[in-house]
């Protein structure tokens, strides 16, 4: 009889400890998640070894590809190679100088015709932007935007058959919205947002990005037969929501655009 006891609180005692295992590895990472702040998010993106390939889906038809690139800047000493990595005193701290992302790529519009696009962001250490860069092609029309934030000013570029034509705006401006988006290149801009699901902002630009908030949580994806941790986060932008899906080291997994948009890392094929 004792040891039939004995035996059944050995069970019990197994049966609880996996209980517990179970839910801290897998109750506290529903699709709820566990909160974390997105700064530690974006930390980790900035930071990410490696670049992201992703596919461009729209619903479920493959429509184009992209490259999220993330570099973080090195002191001089560092970047320019100068000592070899094997030959460097111990001790020789590599001070991060900025970083800068790169995203660029291209999809298959519902006319045929093919988009193009190249956009570069450049960040100080503190991670306030420094220097924006934005190129958009759709025949026969190239859209490029460039913008500095040490003279708060933002130079817009047109060009087509008809020839060029370009434009510096002021960051003030910002506060005509519907004006400076027309000034982009006129009804050919504001369809192009139209056929993403996008409308111009009624307020300011500056206090649009203002009011953006995001929201982190730690998550479970499928990968395969197996689940891995990710990072999700989300917001909601001109009234649409977006979502974005990491590893844990920072690499995009899976994006979530309006209108069943996604982009999905190449990894996502083998499965």
């Amino acid at each position: 009889m004792r040891a039939r006891l004995l035996f059944l609180a050995i069970v019990a005692f197994w049966l609880g400890m996996n209980y517990l295992l179970w839910r801290s590895q897998w109750g506290a990472h529903s699709r709820i998640g566990s909160a974390v702040r997105p700064e530690v998010v974006w930390e980790k993106i900035l930071a990410a070894p490696d670049t992201s390939s992703l596919d461009i889906y729209d619903h479920e038809k493959k429509i184009g590809l992209c490259h999220w690139m993330a570099n973080v800047g090195n002191s001089p000493l560092a970047s320019e190679k100068i000592l070899a990595n094997d030959y460097a005193p111990d001790g020789l701290d590599q001070q991060v100088t900025g970083y800068t992302l790169t995203f660029e790529g291209s999809a298959t519009l519902a006319d045929s015709n093919r988009l193009r696009f190249a956009a570069s962001l450049s960040l100080s250490t503190n991670r306030s932007w420094q220097d924006f860069h934005l190129r958009v092609s759709v025949r026969p029309r190239t859209w490029d935007l460039h913008a500095v934030a040490a003279t708060e000013k933002l130079v817009v570029t047109m060009e087509d058959n008809q020839g060029r034509w370009q434009k510096t705006l002021n960051f003030s401006d910002a506060r005509e919205p519907e004006a400076t988006w027309a000034d982009f290149g006129g009804t050919a801009a504001l369809s192009l947002l139209a056929g993403a699901g996008l409308t111009p902002p009624k307020e300011g630009i500056g206090r649009l990005a203002g009011a953006v908030e995001w929201q982190a949580h730690e998550d479970w994806m499928q990968l395969g037969h197996s689940k891995a941790r990710v990072y999700r986060v989300e917001t909601a932008f001109f009234g649409r929501r977006i979502g974005l899906f990491t590893s844990r080291v920072g690499e995009i997994l899976w994006v979530e655009l309006p209108n069943k948009i996604t982009l999905r890392n190449e990894a996502f094929e083998h499965f």
